[in-house]
Parts: C-alpha cells; sequence; structure tokens
C-alpha cells in the first residue's frame, strides 16, 4: 500500500548531488512531491528534504541507494506519523570535549563529520529526548564559539 514518505539527507556542497538524487527516483519512475535544498550554515552541511507516495518496499531500496552515494553523510525515512513525533537533531562540539560524551550518551548519536578542530553528529530521536538533551545542556556551562 502507498503512503507518504519524507526522506531527510545529510550531504556536504557537491556538483551534481541533486542530480543523483533525482536520477535515483528517476529511474524508478516515483514522482517527487517536494524537494527542498537548505543549507545549514552552523554545520556547513546541505539538508535534503524529500516528500513522495510510495510502497514501504520500494522507499527502503530507495534509503540503501541514497546511503550508498558517497556524498551522503547520512538518510533519515520517516512517514507521516513519525514526522509529528521524531526530530532530527544536528550537534557540533569543538574535538576532545567532556560535555560532547555527555550529552553524546542521552541520545543514539551518529557522527557523520569529523574535523581537526569539531565534530558534527545527527540523531533521529523523540521531541521529550531532545528536551531532556536541551536541559543536560544547560546545565553544562557554556560552550566556547569557534
Amino acid at each position: 500500500m502507498q503512503q507518504e514518505f519524507t526522506i531527510t539527507l545529510f550531504s556536504e556542497k557537491h556538483e551534481g548531488l541533486i542530480n543523483k538524487v533525482a536520477l535515483i527516483f528517476t529511474r524508478r519512475k516515483i514522482n517527487i512531491n517536494s524537494f527542498l535544498v537548505v543549507f545549514c550554515k552552523t554545520v556547513n552541511l546541505y539538508r535534503f528534504t524529500i516528500t513522495f507516495t510510495e510502497t514501504e518496499e520500494a522507499v527502503q531500496n530507495i534509503v540503501y541507494q541514497m546511503e550508498k552515494v558517497i556524498e551522503v553523510f547520512k538518510c533519515y525515512l520517516q512517514t507521516e506519523a513519525e514526522l509529528s513525533t521524531y526530530q532530527i537533531l544536528l550537534l557540533k562540539f569543538p574535538n576532545s570535549d567532556e560535555k560532547e560524551k555527555q550529552v553524546t550518551s542521552i541520545i543514539n548519536a551518529f557522527q557523520i563529520i569529523q574535523e581537526n578542530d569539531y565534530c558534527v553528529y545527527t540523531s533521529k530521536t523523540h521531541k521529550e529526548i531532545i528536551q531532556q538533551l536541551a536541559t543536560k545542556i544547560a546545565e553544562l556551562e557554556p560552550m566556547d564559539s569557534f
């Protein structure tokens, strides 16, 4: 049975990535309802949000294909029901910071970028856990900006 899905993926800036993503849908003759690309300045990543209607089996194959694209760091799949209960979270921490270990222990975070001076993590989690995380961050001393 077909239902509406939303795919959110994160990548760095690469020429032709929009074409690669659109080609995955074109080969399967799937119509895209919405396609949004946003630049996240704080973590220097691009976020793609794609909504479309398809069967769950076909969608699993699409997510698998997208994660195989080298430029894609992480790809999340959400149904309409999950969109109201889950949120995608991006965290940026200085390297070798104790706050990083304390905060990432609360959520199941996936590291997507490791640079010399910082790391970027992402996670798909419930709103309640994000509230717990916000209070934990508020309890910790303020982080230095870089």
